[in-house]
């Protein structure tokens, strides 16, 4: 094989491959990439064995072929080189060249058959949707994904796919993050999968404001296609909770609070907490909000602003980092909903969109 690309051309390709890339696997085939070269293009392929990652890229072909080279190693190379323009060569010995202008490299591959295959889809379901609303809503959920593997249905999200739109949903037991986007799809289609944290994740990373994805449901397996790039990720074997009785039906107070002022507010009375002790009071009444962090062994913070709300005293404790998780994600909101009842029951946080998340209280100190 042999190739000449530029630079920046094919870092972009190799950089969404960055968190696939494994350096410690019990299978050191999982280090490296695939570099394929054929026709007008040229493609890098890496797998963990729960995502596979193709990415493809323009380069003058000179000679077709493929080849194993070590991913890191490859990535950091092709950055350093101090050119733009750079061209690769490989045998029939797994030996990988690469010149450019006065520096030369050479990198040591393996057998290109002990490299996971692509993933076999079977049977599949398409539809299609925007890069930006796909990112949206792993955005809007992602942060209350599971890590408790005990739990293994909830280390993923929830997608549904029902009436032409999507349903993203993540819970970890102590708050529950709900947003849904419209998309086309083929009539009378009702599925439901839950994604791994790792392929929800990279998709986040990988994902940008560009032409729309089309995701294609398998039965084990789900792809993601957009630009040059697919990723095929294995799905979680199971079914994801009913999440729809933790949604509260009725909350005796609706709040409209400043997104970014509260949010601050929150921030700041979290500096004074803990991990032994990671509870912020919240006192409601005519008009305003007072917010009171007290730690011990640290030390409080209190703090009061001016909210629109005419209802009764209610106090109520939660985590600030499950608020502050929910606010910052709300870019283009200014104001959201914070639906109440009493101290003991989960709040709810809304948007004037599809959006919304529940979070449990903490005992009140």
């Amino acid at each position: 094989m042999k190739i000449a690309f530029k630079k920046e051309v094919a870092l972009a390709s190799l950089q969404p491959l960055q968190g696939v890339m494994s350096s410690k696997s019990i299978l050191p085939i999982l280090s490296y990439v695939i570099l394929e070269a054929k026709s007008k293009e040229a493609r890098v392929i890496a797998s963990d064995l729960e995502l596979w990652i193709s990415c493809l890229f323009s380069a003058k072909i000179e000679e077709e072929g493929a080849v194993t080279i070590p991913g890191r190693r490859f990535f950091n190379i092709i950055r350093e080189l101090p050119g733009d323009e750079a061209v690769l060569e490989s045998g029939e010995d797994n030996v990988t060249k690469i010149k450019c202008q006065r520096s030369y490299f050479k990198m040591v591959g393996m057998v290109r058959e002990e490299f996971p295959a692509r993933p076999d889809l079977g049977k599949t379901a398409e539809v299609k949707i925007k890069q930006s609303e796909l990112k949206d809503l792993i955005k809007k959920t992602s942060y209350a994904i599971s890590r408790d593997e005990t739990r293994y249905v909830l280390n993923g999200l929830d997608l549904i796919f029902k009436d032409n739109k999507v349903t993203a949903v993540a819970t970890d037991g102590r708050r529950l993050a709900l947003a849904e986007a419209e998309i086309s799809m083929p009539e009378g289609m009702n599925r439901e999968i839950i994604l791994p944290a790792k392929a929800v994740q990279e998709l986040g990373r990988i994902l940008e404001d560009g032409e729309e994805v089309k995701i294609q449901l398998g039965e084990k397996q789900v792809a993601f296609q957009f630009k040059q790039m697919l990723l095929i990720s294995r799905l979680i074997d199971g079914r994801f909770p009913n999440f729809r009785q933790v949604i509260p039906s009725k909350c005796k107070e609706k709040i409209k609070l400043p997104r970014i002022g509260f949010m601050q507010m929150v921030r700041r009375a979290s500096l004074l907490t803990s991990e032994k002790s990671n509870s912020v009071k919240f006192a409601f009444g005519p008009g305003t909000v007072k917010v009171t962090a007290v730690t011990p062994e640290v030390g409080e913070s209190r703090e009061e602003m001016n909210i629109e709300y005419q209802g009764e005293g209610l106090e109520i404790a939660f985590n600030p980092q499950y608020i502050i998780d929910i606010l910052k994600t709300l870019e283009e909101e200014e104001n959201v909903y914070f639906e109440l009842t009493d101290s003991n029951q989960p709040g709810l946080f809304r948007t004037d969109g599809k959006f919304l998340c529940v979070i449990m209280p903490m005992k009140l100190s």
